[in-house]
């Protein structure tokens, strides 16, 4: 089962955003985010981004700021290609009836610690955010693509040439606090270590789409 997630819970790993991932790859097209020209402390997070290719498939997260910059709003869109690498046709593609997520700036914390993915422990300004998830409901379309309900769930089956993968996407209700951070042009969630508020570990990395 697969679980999209809010930012700090245990899910948006997603903007959010919640999202899996893994590396570079794929062949996704990408699509231009609605311009906000704005100066507000989240404007610089707008955008379109993903997490890259895994097995078939890249989920693209276009991020776009509101509120003179203030909040975000965070669509997604996830695209199965009939290759193992995302290469070939897209397949399948599953949309959401509404954004997955807002995201409403707290506060910024500048001089931030923040322990990376890789162990690695920076310093750097954070932006921290309530994020508030209203339970959007995915749909998917494409020739390898069906569905069934099971238990009051939709189970999504999805056959490849080399495998079939079968998933029951979950979709959170509610509010978490979280925090974005942007370095060397990459995008990072990150959620506070314990009850801190300046030091900070990152949960999942974005490129540019």
């Amino acid at each position: 089962m697969r679980k999209i997630k809010l930012i700090s819970l245990s899910v948006l790993s997603a903007m959010v955003l919640a999202a899996c991932g893994g590396g570079s790859g794929g062949s996704a097209t990408a699509t231009v985010a609605p311009v906000d020209t704005s100066s507000g402390p989240l404007s610089k997070y707008a955008g379109v981004w993903n997490q890259g290719c895994q097995n078939h498939e890249i989920e693209t997260t276009t991020i776009t700021a509101t509120s003179g910059g203030s909040a975000l709003s965070m669509a997604q869109k996830i695209e199965y290609y009939e290759n193992l690498n995302c290469t070939g046709a897209i397949v399948a593609t599953g949309t959401y009836t509404s954004p997955i997520l807002v995201a409403q700036h707290v506060r910024t914390e500048a001089n931030a610690t923040v322990k990376m993915l890789t162990g690695e422990t920076v310093a750097s300004s954070v932006d921290v955010v309530n994020a508030t998830a209203n339970g959007a409901v995915i749909n998917f379309v494409g020739s390898a693509v069906s569905s069934s309900v099971v238990n009051g769930k939709t189970t999504w089956k999805f056959v490849f040439k080399d495998t079939t993968i079968t998933q029951t996407i979950e979709v959170s209700s509610g509010s978490a606090q979280g925090a974005f951070m942007l370095r060397n042009g990459e995008l990072f969630f990150a959620q506070a270590i314990g009850n801190s508020s300046t030091a900070f570990a990152v949960d999942s990395r974005f490129v540019r789409s």
